[in-house]
């Protein structure tokens, strides 16, 4: 099983709800959530973001981030980084900071295959975002307006607007994310 469904399921059972009942507070169906669950399916960086809120946690709660092994250092080598791939089509986030229970903000590297998007819908959550093109072209949507950034460009915006994301450029976009609060 997956970790991400592992945690998910134990979370979930702790609180005692059915999968019925979370499945639908989470909009999805039952059948997609046992799938998450027993780790057939990887749920979207939307769908594992409300997962997440409806389980009161974080979605690095949900990737095993706060199960790593306990230590002091402030520094996230490279080769540590915890990854979660699959999040969308031909994306790739890397948390870049150690688990921490009383951070403010995560930063997070993302990585986009061209094309490669949030998904059709915009979503919103509660906090802000800061967003810096590190390689290649990302389009942010924000309400209805549209923001192409290239390399080193940056935005700022309310994590309550209506936002989605894609890579429109013909080559991988690398980008750091930085939400506050923690969501992931």
């Amino acid at each position: 099983m997956d970790v991400i469904g592992i945690n998910i399921k134990r979370l979930r059972e702790d609180k005692n709800i059915t999968l019925r009942t979370f499945a639908k507070n989470a909009d999805v169906s039952p059948s997609f959530m046992s799938q998450i669950e027993t780790g057939k399916a990887l749920p979207s960086l939307d769908t594992l973001k409300k997962i997440a809120n409806c389980l009161s946690t974080t979605v690095g709660n949900l990737i095993g981030e706060n199960q790593a092994a306990a230590g002091s250092t402030p520094i996230m080598r490279s080769a540590e980084r915890k990854h979660l791939d699959r999040i969308g089509a031909g994306i790739n986030m890397y948390m870049l900071t150690s688990p921490d229970p009383n951070k403010q903000m995560e930063p997070l590297l993302f990585k986009l295959d061209p094309k490669a998007s949030s998904g059709s819908h915009t979503y919103r959550h509660f906090g802000q975002e800061f967003v810096m093109v590190l390689k290649g072209m990302l389009e942010i949507t924000l309400n209805d307006a549209v923001y192409v950034l290239k390399t080193g460009d940056s935005i700022y915006f309310n994590s309550s607007t209506p936002h989605a994301f894609k890579n429109t450029g013909k080559e991988e976009t690398e980008a750091i994310w930085v939400i506050t609060p923690p969501t992931f």
